[in-house]
């Protein structure tokens, strides 16, 4: 059973997680993780919140299996993720389904095979929400991963396996683990 003091505290929790979600949600939401509760009790806080959530991450990964991006799409859009014109989402990529309202992907971008844009994330002392957006004409590449709360610029290209933890700006090349910006603004082979 819960003190008073804990009760108050995850109702507070849950507001500010509630507040955050109505908000512009520029800025990734970082939730402290409480000895007396654990934290899906304040992200999902009733059964129905919890069932919406299992469902999500059901339909979300049985998109991801499709291999035509033409049929994704739509599927995708359902769901919540923002997709502008052109855009192309290779097979075996991975778009988390816990809040995929959260994943914005603008015109002409393209997602390589097995990449992944994640919008939580979970560590011992604290749980991170953050959007995801992958600007126009970008191209992240096969297998990077994409943190919760970063923007990739327009015309960015991501190396192969690259993991990108911070805001890319417009027209550059990020690779690596973790991905570090790169001049010139193309790649070259």
């Amino acid at each position: 059973m819960l003190a008073e003091e804990d009760k108050l505290q995850k109702k507070a929790d849950i507001e500010v997680l509630q507040t955050w979600l109505k908000g512009d949600r520029m800025h990734p939401l970082v939730l402290p993780k409480r000895k007396a509760y654990r934290i899906e009790e304040v992200l999902f806080p009733n059964l129905n919140a919890h069932m919406r959530h299992h469902l999500s991450y059901f339909v979300m990964a049985m998109i991801s299996k499709i291999p035509w991006s033409r049929v994704k799409i739509p599927l995708y859009r359902m769901m919540g993720v923002k997709i502008g014109k052109g855009v192309y989402i290779a097979p075996w990529v991975f778009l988390d389904g816990m809040y995929p309202s959260l994943i914005e992907l603008e015109d002409g971008c393209s997602l390589g095979g097995g990449c992944k844009l994640l919008t939580h994330e979970n560590t011992s002392d604290k749980f991170r929400l953050g959007k995801v957006c992958i600007g126009a004409n970008s191209v992240v590449g096969a297998f990077s991963i994409v943190r919760g709360g970063v923007s990739v610029g327009a015309n960015v290209t991501t190396g192969i396996g690259s993991i990108v933890l911070k805001d890319v700006p417009d027209d550059r090349v990020a690779i690596g683990n973790p991905a570090r910006i790169v001049k010139p603004t193309k790649l070259t082979i």
